[in-house]
């Protein structure tokens, strides 16, 4: 196979030059780096659809965070429940070259993801929804699932409707890539993944990915794509122990994250348990009445 990292240079430049429509756009800059900043420049204007589809489809999700936080134990309601990462809702037309080049398995074959067929890349847009607890992404996950449950139609709120009557989710539930057996876990990254595509005619071939994950696999997240994936992409060598180290360090963050789950059941239970005891004053014995 030729997907090694020494082939991506060469794929992306025999995309941008032998696979790019050039006919249908403008002649072909002679020079490369002029082809390049062109191709740049025609990714962000068809990806720009994105943006507006992920924007719509994070103004349906907020408000149901909104309701789950408010929804929380008493006691809790102050503290961190989630937050939204939208600052790469669109992927740069650098990310998108080297993903179709990754996806290209030589020069022998068409590639497989090429400039007629972007949408096939399941992430040109897509946004992640960081939470404090792994319980937090649990009650995240089913409460933007269940609007597609045919089950669970009676019980939605006004705004899990009108996320479904907007959106469709994929599969009609989100994959799960936190409780991955190890023996079939191809990387450390533990979320939960869904992909929405919207309703209206002509939109419905867009898809826009979103995460749900813990604060903890977030910083993970961002530390291997320091360690190891921009070095990667730099064609720097990465040692293999680093690779092997950041995926144990994935699963010790996994297990981190349900230890402070059953840390919070317990104190939770503990409030409960407070706030349902009698006061004292009421296990007063009266005194007797003066003779």
């Amino acid at each position: 196979m030729a997907t090694s990292d020494n082939w991506i240079p060469e794929a992306i430049r025999r995309l941008v030059d032998e696979h790019f429509p050039w006919a249908e756009q403008t002649p072909r800059p002679p020079q490369w780096e002029d082809r390049l900043a062109y191709v740049h420049q025609w990714l962000v204007r068809e990806t720009g659809i994105y943006r507006n589809i992920a924007t719509s489809l994070l103004a349906r999700i907020e408000p149901l965070l909104t309701a789950l936080r408010a929804s929380l134990p008493e006691g809790e309601r102050e503290r961190l429940f989630a937050r939204v990462d939208a600052s790469h809702i669109v992927k740069s037309p650098d990310s998108i070259l080297e993903k179709m080049a990754r996806s290209w398995s030589g020069p022998e074959t068409p590639p497989k993801v090429g400039f007629h067929n972007l949408d096939q890349l399941k992430d040109l847009g897509r946004f992640r929804i960081a939470a404090n607890f792994l319980g937090d992404v649990e009650a995240i996950t089913r409460h933007l699932a269940d609007p597609y449950n045919a089950t669970k139609a009676e019980g939605l709120t006004p705004e899990q409707r009108r996320l479904r009557d907007e959106f469709q989710l994929h599969d009609n539930q989100f994959e799960n890539l936190i409780s991955v057996l190890p023996y079939q876990r191809t990387s450390g990254e533990r979320c939960m993944k869904g992909w929405f595509s919207p309703r209206q005619a002509g939109l419905r071939g867009y898809r826009v990915e979103v995460q749900l994950l813990t604060l903890s696999q977030e910083s993970w997240d961002k530390k291997e794509h320091c360690l190891l994936y921009e070095p990667a992409r730099r064609r720097e060598p990465v040692p293999e122990h680093h690779r092997i180290l950041c995926t144990e360090l994935s699963a010790t963050l996994w297990l981190v994250d349900l230890q402070f789950d059953q840390l919070r059941r317990e104190a939770q239970a503990l409030r409960a348990k407070r706030t349902s005891a009698p006061s004292d004053k009421s296990q007063e014995v009266p005194h007797a009445p003066a003779q």
